[in-house]
């Protein structure tokens, strides 16, 4: 089975050789470089001749960027695609051990490993976020793993395994997202079209994330309103919903928020709310869930055979 992974970097020199020490000697690697303003390019160059590189001309974001390497690996004959985050580090054998879960459970759709720190010494924090209700924190703590795969809703993105067949049905990753929950929406859209998400407990990666992201962004900054436009998308752009249909009526409550802020002099507050309103983009949500409920290999671009 054939398998190719798909790195999207960016600025990440810092963890480059560690990412890539280990699996280049697993399968073939694609990196997708997001216009990087330090060494990523020529460091790969230099010292993994072996990969494929995208460098990009603008920062894509995650999604799209991804977009771009599962579209060559499936291009030159992948049969699943291994998406790996920049900052994580495979065990030697992990994707040996993702092919074989894969093998005796053709009903998933994703499959990752278990996500411990960079340091080895503790769960990934965003892992255990995810996991904290499953029997597998269980059996990590006795050791005595009751399962092979362990069916869950959701994980984050860290290290997917996806076979090929995923992307004929599901697509790629939607472009409604930047950069966070486009791994939610993908984990919704691949449990709508009927495959499962699993975790295998004999496989390892190391993810050495400074969870950033979970820091609240300062009301008013980029990141303030991309966390909120993250949050809605997730809720209303889930085709296993009709929440959809209800996102107008909430913009309309933002405009109303808004416009009774500016009335009680409240500047701040009203520019908080207005900025809301206007970027959210309730026609987009509402062709995503329509165009995401076919099956299609939606935002991809690969040559079906």
């Amino acid at each position: 089975m054939k398998v190719v992974a798909v790195i999207v970097t960016y600025n990440g020199i810092k963890w480059l050789n560690g990412c890539l020490q280990c699996i280049t000697e697993q399968c073939d690697v694609v990196i997708v470089d997001n216009n990087s303003k330090d060494e990523t390019l020529s460091f790969v160059k230099e010292n993994y001749p072996m990969v494929k590189l995208f460098a990009q001309k603008n920062n894509l974001g995650f999604g799209q960027a991804n977009n771009v390497g599962i579209n060559y690996a499936l291009e030159i004959g992948a049969d699943a695609v291994f998406l790996l985050n920049q900052d994580v580090y495979t065990q030697v054998d992990c994707i040996k051990k993702m092919v074989l879960a894969y093998k005796n459970n053709l009903n998933f759709g994703i499959i990752s490993p278990i996500h411990f720190n960079g340091r080895g010494d503790a769960l990934d924090y965003s892992f255990q976020k995810v996991t904290h209700m499953s029997p597998l924190i269980s059996d990590l703590v006795t050791k005595k793993f009751s399962k092979n795969i362990y069916d869950v809703r959701f994980i984050n993105a860290a290290a997917w395994f996806i076979p090929k067949k995923v992307f004929s049905i599901v697509g790629g990753f939607d472009p409604l997202f930047f950069m966070y929950g486009e791994d939610d929406n993908y984990c919704q859209r691949v449990q709508y079209h009927g495959f499962k998400i699993g975790i295998i407990p004999s496989a390892l990666i190391y993810h050495d994330s400074e969870n950033n992201n979970y820091a609240e962004g300062k009301p008013g900054s980029e990141k303030y309103y991309q966390q909120f436009l993250n949050k809605i998308y997730v809720k209303y752009a889930n085709v296993n919903s009709e929440d959809y249909k209800k996102l107008r009526y909430f913009k309309f409550y933002l405009l109303r928020k808004a416009i009774l802020s500016l009335l009680i002099f409240k500047i701040s507050r009203y520019r908080l709310f207005i900025n809301k309103f206007k970027r959210l983009k309730t026609k987009e949500v509402i062709n995503s869930v329509v165009s995401n409920r076919i099956s299609d290999s939606n935002y991809l671009s690969f040559k079906k055979k």
